[in-house]
């Protein structure tokens, strides 16, 4: 079969690489600046980002789809927290079962030690938002007094993996900031210290202008985003949708923005349809024009960008 311009391979076009999946709104133990979410008052988050999360016949539907791509990885995210989602447990357990490959993104702002051992136990990947490696600026970016419970939650989650003699890998991340110095001990501390597989800095994003600086210089973007060809972004509803970062615009994204209901459809079904291939071919050759909704496209606004790319930080992003 002829493959659709962007992607490398049949088993890619034919499947996603990565299925990401929001399993809770809402919801959020840390205050993290860089975060639309985090920057919003506890009160109001509810109000803002909905609160609901994912039905387990859901995510089981979606777990057993994947069951029959063995390439594909599923992330789970929220929009907030995604330990705080009660049914995570037995979710885990049963993406495990059925062999998939589960890469977490957590703050492991928790007391429950439990908890953590499932995430050892289940999760491939487990990526802790550390961002920081001392209190004074977890507290200036994460605005919470959590980082001697973290920093012994990475302890026990390393040790957890090493006691199994498991291949999970265990991750910190920071979201890069103006002070690259900061940036470069980050990860030369985490690497140090023998806890963890790797360190990484993340990209600042402003989630397509939900948090851009004031100073940020507006630019359409050019280079197509391999998002669109390897990634596949689920609410909790089960609402495929073009990028995840439109599900923090809101209590639910613009309907114009959603490629399909994975309830009733299947995510390769989804993959293959007309919207996102549309929404390809309108990166690819460089044309907005394309789309019929060019005036609501996210992407034109977005600052997650190749490699050389100027950002502007906002004053407070640490």
């Amino acid at each position: 079969m002829e493959i659709p311009d962007g992607f490398r391979s049949e088993e890619e076009f034919n499947f996603p690489n990565i299925v990401t999946v929001c399993v809770l709104r809402g919801f959020c133990t840390a205050k993290c600046i860089h975060c639309p979410v985090g920057r919003a008052d506890i009160p109001e988050r509810l109000e803002k980002f909905g609160n609901k999360s994912m039905e387990p016949g859901l995510f089981k539907k979606i777990i057993d789809e994947m069951s029959r791509f063995k390439h594909s990885t599923l992330r789970v995210h929220s929009v907030g927290e995604p330990t705080l989602w009660k049914e995570l447990p037995e979710a885990l357990k049963y993406a495990k079962q059925k062999a998939i490959a589960v890469w977490i993104f957590t703050n492991a702002i928790t007391k429950n030690r439990e908890l953590l051992k499932n995430l050892a136990d289940n999760c491939a990947i487990i990526e802790v938002s550390a961002n920081s490696f001392d209190k004074k600026n977890y507290l200036k970016t994460k605005r919470v007094d959590s980082f001697e419970l973290v920093r012994e939650n990475i302890e026990y989650l390393s040790g957890a993996i090493k006691k199994s003699n498991a291949k999970n890998l265990l991750l910190v991340s920071r979201v890069e900031s103006r002070d690259k110095e900061y940036d470069r001990k980050f990860i030369e501390f985490w690497k140090k210290t023998g806890l963890v597989s790797y360190s990484l800095i993340r990209n600042y994003l402003n989630y397509t202008d939900i948090i851009a600086d004031v100073n940020e210089k507006k630019a359409r973007k050019i280079a197509p985003c391999s998002a669109h060809w390897t990634r596949f972004d689920i609410d909790c509803d089960g609402k495929a949708i073009i990028c995840f970062h439109e599900l923090l615009r809101g209590r639910k994204p613009s309907e114009i923005l959603v490629l399909g209901d994975v309830n009733k459809t299947s995510i390769k079904k989804i993959w293959q349809g007309e919207k996102i291939s549309r929404i390809r071919q309108a990166q690819f050759k460089k044309d907005y024009s394309l789309l019929k909704f060019t005036d609501k496209i996210c992407c034109i606004n977005c600052i997650y960008r190749p490699t050389g790319r100027r950002v502007i930080f906002p004053p407070d992003s640490g």
